[in-house]
């Protein structure tokens, strides 16, 4: 018996000792599975915000905080591919390896835009034969191809920054970002039914566009080709706009009668002018058509306000118009130099509309003797101011198949001053006409007027109302069959509106406006040009009279203002 005990006895020692520890072991695996369950659920709480968060646009999740915003999209991206209703695939040709971060957010923020706009990755040696589809070149990595329907265009990476040489390193720099206006604008293109064309006139020693100005005008999406008016017969009648550039050399009398004619239908000039010794007698012919002249000699400011550096360096101001009104009220500058000013003809039709886009002070005066000019300074010959440098001029006219007749025909040999008189002649013939056609419908109605009250009987009001019915509906058929055009002109009268330095030092501005006029002129109702964005250092604008303001302020006042705090100071501790 006893041994029996001490074996049982030992047996409730070990359940005793092994209790502990089975609760231990409990215990840990209690606790390990709250680790374990709470471990898979932060898991599954991650993967789903990692889910939730890919589906946030890039603009939320990817914040641009440098200064030049390369990767955030303007208004006018936003607009146009909000308001897409065709589909649009965007291919980004790149090896991961080799991506331009800029680029693929930018593109990140296109595709969040719309459903109707997809960005697709393409890896060019995943897939070595997809660029040869739409171009024979060789894509460099983070070029894109965009699509819509059976139409694409390229755009290469290269293009998508610009550079400028360096005189300092002798080497080229990137000064700006251009990626978005080159994307933008490609999309514009590829979902536009009817892209506008501009002629430039050729043949007498015209300015030519800068590159700069050139992809402006292109990001527009206005086709651009040279126009020679003495082998065409006359403007084409696929010109939306015809730009004359600065000519050296006057038009022939038959290249201005060519030009009037086309404006005479509707058409629409961008006429640039320089001061030139030579006398462009045919050129002015055109814009005296049209109400407007130009005053003999250059434009000298006497109000520092309005120039740099030199007193014809002007900085007009900038009136609102359909073309300006986003450079106006002193948010832009725009430079020209060595101006002319413009004024209107005392014998301007009453139908042209004339309106200043740029005005110098009042302080201003046109230098007559340009070639003998030995000061800035007012002198007896000279011309007061204040001037216009910069018109536009609208004209309603009535398509009628008498003049579509007389303006498709030309005269090599043309006098053109003995035919703008005839012109003029007929004009006032057809004004009177209508005078006098006016005068007598007045007194028809008044007649009528009378008759009517004479008339009782029901069936003779009968009558007169069939008469009154039929004339109205003759006019209004008349009134259908007459279409109605608007000649639209803008006049600037110095090529630095278009000169690249010039524009660098007002930023910007002076292509704005030039590209404001042209898509004006073309009948545009809104712009899809995204200016590039930059990367270098950009020019502060100012006036001669704000520059010696300001060095006042830096060179007298500011130390002044200091020596006499400093001087108070010592004063009044000296006294303790």
């Amino acid at each position: 018996m006893k041994p029996n005990n001490e074996e049982s006895n030992q047996k409730e020692i070990k359940q005793k000792k092994g209790r502990p520890r089975l609760k231990k072991n409990l215990r840990q695996l209690r606790h390990g599975s709250y680790s374990i369950a709470l471990t898979v659920i932060v898991v599954v709480a991650v993967l789903i915000v990692n889910l939730i968060a890919g589906q946030i646009p890039s603009q939320y999740t990817q914040i641009d905080l440098s200064g030049q915003q390369l990767s955030v999209l303007t208004d006018t991206t936003k607009e146009l591919v909000e308001g897409l209703t065709e589909d649009v695939t965007i291919y980004y040709i790149l090896e991961d390896s080799n991506r331009d971060e800029t680029v693929s957010r930018l593109l990140d923020r296109y595709n969040d835009l719309s459903s109707h706009l997809t960005v697709v990755e393409k890896d060019p040696v995943l897939y070595p034969q997809f660029t040869s589809q739409y171009t024979d070149e060789t894509l460099t990595d983070n070029s894109v191809i965009i699509v819509c329907g059976d139409n694409s265009k390229v755009i290469s990476y290269d293009d998508m920054y610009e550079y400028e040489f360096s005189y300092t390193y002798y080497s080229y720099t990137t000064s700006g970002f251009d990626a978005e206006g080159q994307i933008t604008s490609a999309i514009a293109a590829l979902t536009s039914d009817d892209l506008p064309k501009l002629y430039t006139l050729t043949g007498h020693n015209e300015l030519e566009l800068t590159d700069t100005l050139t992809t402006s005008i292109e990001k527009e999406n206005i086709e651009v080709e040279e126009l020679n008016l003495v082998t065409s017969d006359a403007v084409p009648d696929d010109a939306d706009c015809l730009l004359i550039c600065s000519p050296t050399s006057d038009i022939s009398e038959a290249e201005a009668q060519k030009i009037i004619n086309y404006l005479r239908r509707g058409g629409s000039a961008i006429i640039i002018t320089d001061y030139v010794t030579t006398e462009l007698t045919n050129l002015n012919t055109v814009l005296d058509y049209y109400g407007t002249e130009l005053v003999d000699g250059i434009v000298i400011e006497g109000n520092s306000n309005y120039y740099v550096q030199v007193p014809y360096y002007l900085v007009p101001d900038i009136n609102s118009t359909d073309v300006s009104s986003d450079l106006s009220g002193g948010s832009a500058y725009v430079l020209l130099t060595a101006a002319q000013g413009i004024v209107t003809t005392d014998d301007a039709r009453d139908t042209l509309s004339i309106s200043s886009v740029l005005t110098t002070s009042d302080n201003s005066y046109s230098k007559v003797d340009v070639q003998n000019m030995t000061t800035y300074e007012e002198e007896d010959d000279d011309i007061d101011g204040p001037f216009d440098i910069g018109v536009l001029i609208t004209e309603t006219v009535e398509l009628t198949d008498e003049l579509l007749e007389e303006t498709s025909s030309v005269d090599e040999d043309v006098d053109l001053v003995s035919w703008l008189d005839e012109l003029e002649v007929e004009e006032e013939t057809e004004t009177e006409t209508e005078a006098a056609d006016e005068e007598a419908e007045d007194e028809t109605e008044a007649a009528e007027d009378g008759t009517e009250a004479e008339e009782t009987t029901e069936t003779e009001d009968a009558a007169e109302d069939a008469a009154e019915t039929e004339e109205e509906s003759e006019s209004e058929t008349e009134a259908e069959e007459t279409t109605e055009a608007e000649t639209k002109i803008a006049v600037f009268t110095s090529s630095t509106l278009v000169n690249d330095s010039a524009n660098s030092m007002v930023p910007g501005g002076n292509y704005q406006l030039f590209v404001n006029t042209l898509s004006w002129a073309c009948d545009q109702e809104s712009s899809v040009s995204v200016p590039s964005k930059s990367v270098s250092v950009e020019y502060l604008t100012l006036t001669s009279a704000s520059i010696s303001f300001w060095s006042i302020i830096a060179i007298a006042i500011i130390p002044g203002g200091l020596l006499i705090i400093g001087l108070g100071i010592w004063l009044s501790r000296r006294k303790r």
